[in-house]
């Protein structure tokens, strides 16, 4: 921006003054309403001397040669933020080549210090060469670290893969367990589940070589035998309840079927002796 004169000059930069200094400048613009005139205010010079001598440093020279003392690189940072701030303290300075030198090297982190003194040819006393060596140092620094960076995620990404796998086979292994338990074959159920429950109505057992005998004629309608039929198998020593003269009824096999078929709720009648003998299939 161009200006004329140096009190539009004067006037742009107090736009930029704030707290402390804002207050003093008003101060005296206030004093002008009053007849006493500043000459600052119409004097670019004068301007920047009062605000060097009533806000500035002291001792600006002595005051960049502390900072410098005390400028160290942190170990976290890139070696470009150290050198931005070195050289702004040093250009106050009239320091010599190799004080710079030495003010240099004694900011750097021991990750580089070490790798400057280990040269072959030992710590340069030129700040050119030792700049230029810290900042190569630095770089070749950082592209390691991000190359560990990049192994270590992959490796995290190999093992989060291999995890993953890991989880999946033996999800699938307890889905196929759980699925044989929940429907077991039928072979493995009846060789594997002895306790299961018995049918509600087991089939009697099949009693070899007993003919069918139609009784109907030897029985009551309240399903007993008729009195001859009673006596006659009395009087022969016949069995009681089947009629045949090989055993007793104590050993009968049709009462033992027929107490079977009671076991499940038949009763004893003339329908329940006749279906304690096989009949034979009619063709």
């Amino acid at each position: 921006m161009q200006f004329n004169t140096d009190i539009p000059k004067i006037n742009f930069a107090m736009t930029y003054l704030t707290r402390v200094a804002q207050d003093w400048f008003e101060v005296g613009l206030n004093q002008e309403d009053q007849g006493i005139l500043q000459d600052w205010l119409s004097n670019w010079n004068l301007f920047v001397d009062g605000l060097r001598r009533h806000f500035g440093l002291l001792d600006p020279v002595g005051e960049a040669a502390n900072m410098l003392d005390n400028l160290h690189m942190k170990p976290g940072d890139k070696i470009s933020i150290y050198n931005m701030d070195f050289m702004h303290y040093a250009s106050q300075l009239g320091w010599g080549n190799s004080v710079l030198c030495h003010r240099y090297y004694q900011g750097l982190p021991n990750r580089i210090q070490d790798s400057i003194s280990t040269q072959e040819q030992g710590k340069s006393t030129s700040f050119q060469d030792m700049y230029a060596l810290a900042m190569t140092i630095d770089h070749r620094y950082w592209e390691r670290d991000h190359e560990r960076h990049r192994a270590r995620q992959a490796e995290k990404e190999a093992l989060k893969s291999h995890s993953q796998k890991q989880g999946k086979a033996s999800t699938s292994g307890s889905v196929m367990a759980f699925q044989s338990k929940a429907n077991p074959s039928p072979v493995a159920s009846s060789t594997k589940n002895p306790s299961s429950k018995p049918s509600l109505f087991p089939a009697p057992k099949k009693q070899p070589n007993t003919p069918w005998v139609d009784l109907s004629s030897k029985l009551a309608n309240n399903g007993k035998l008729i009195s001859d039929e009673r006596k006659k198998r009395l009087e022969n020593n016949l069995c009681l309840y089947c009629g045949a003269g090989d055993h007793k009824l104590d050993s009968c096999p049709k009462k033992q079927a027929t107490i079977s078929l009671k076991g499940c709720g038949a009763s004893a009648t003339a329908d329940t002796l006749a279906a304690a003998s096989e009949k034979p299939s009619e063709k």
